[in-house]
């Protein structure tokens, strides 16, 4: 990590405990059981959590390195609506970028739900220009929950389009979950790829742990060099989320990636949470 990318991540950690140090004091919206299923002594809790977050991933065939940190604010309200904001600079081998990122989650009637999420990169060398994202919830009968929802995001050269749909399954402590994503490039096919996710919740301050297995084809884009390549790809991923107390609590996310013939992407991300 270069002088320059260390400082600017120390900056973040200074405002981090800024924040929490003003509030005495939680990454995107969390999962439909913190969603769903709050305690009757739900407004009691803090209304506010502040996340940051590191990744650090290393590319196979000399492709190097690619690192992530992000600050995340989210404010909930009683009705369990929710809205959040996200800074995110990534850097990978000298190359950075910065994305702004809002959004909101709102239960509607009937057990109904909408979310609506949008971004702007004011850089945008790997990531999208903007992307805009809106996605329909219900929850339904016997601890399934449906969502349908669309993504689009333009690049430098070319949009991208891609529409999900995802079931999820609660029993007890557990949530089990399907996703399958459908994208389309504006100048090629189709990329469809698949997700398979096991979430174990436990303690009173909803910790969890588990697993997730995707493949399929996707579309990576690589930068003005490569540009955004379509391959097959399939990754391992490990989570979890623990609060050490009411307010503050640590996570861990791991990642192995294949991406098609092209490289192998192992990522270790870190990170601190703190409610107010």
């Amino acid at each position: 990590m270069n002088k320059a990318f260390t400082l600017w991540i120390l900056s973040l950690v200074t405002v981090f405990g800024v924040v929490a140090a003003a509030g005495q004091t939680e990454k995107p919206a969390p999962p439909a059981a913190e969603k769903t299923a709050d305690p009757p002594d739900a407004e009691k809790k803090p209304k506010y959590e502040a996340h940051f977050y590191f990744t650090n991933e290393t590319l196979s065939r000399n492709f190097g390195t690619w690192r992530t940190a992000s600050v995340y604010v989210q404010r909930k309200f009683a009705d369990k609506q929710i809205v959040w904001a996200n800074y995110r600079i990534s850097d990978r081998n000298g190359t950075r970028d910065q994305e702004f990122v809002g959004g909101f989650y709102k239960p509607l009637a009937n057990k109904w739900a909408v979310t609506g999420e949008g971004m702007y990169s004011p850089t945008y060398r790997f990531v999208g220009k903007f992307s805009v994202m809106g996605e329909v919830e219900k929850v339904l009968p016997k601890g399934y929950v449906a969502h349908f929802g669309t993504r689009f995001t333009k690049y430098t050269t070319v949009a991208a389009t891609t529409g999900y749909g995802m079931i999820e399954k609660y029993w007890g402590n557990n949530r089990a979950a399907y996703t399958l994503y459908v994208t389309k490039l504006s100048n090629a096919g189709t990329a469809p790829t698949h997700r398979l996710q096991f979430n174990h919740y436990y303690g009173e301050r909803v910790n969890t742990f588990g697993f997730a297995v995707s493949y399929g084809k996707e579309h990576e884009s690589l930068g003005p060099t490569l540009g955004i390549l379509r391959s097959q790809t399939w990754s391992l991923s490990f989570s979890a989320k623990h609060w050490l107390t009411d307010k503050f609590g640590v996570s861990i996310d791991g990642t192995l990636h294949r991406q098609g013939n092209i490289y192998y992407r192992r990522g270790l991300t870190f990170g601190v949470r703190y409610r107010f």
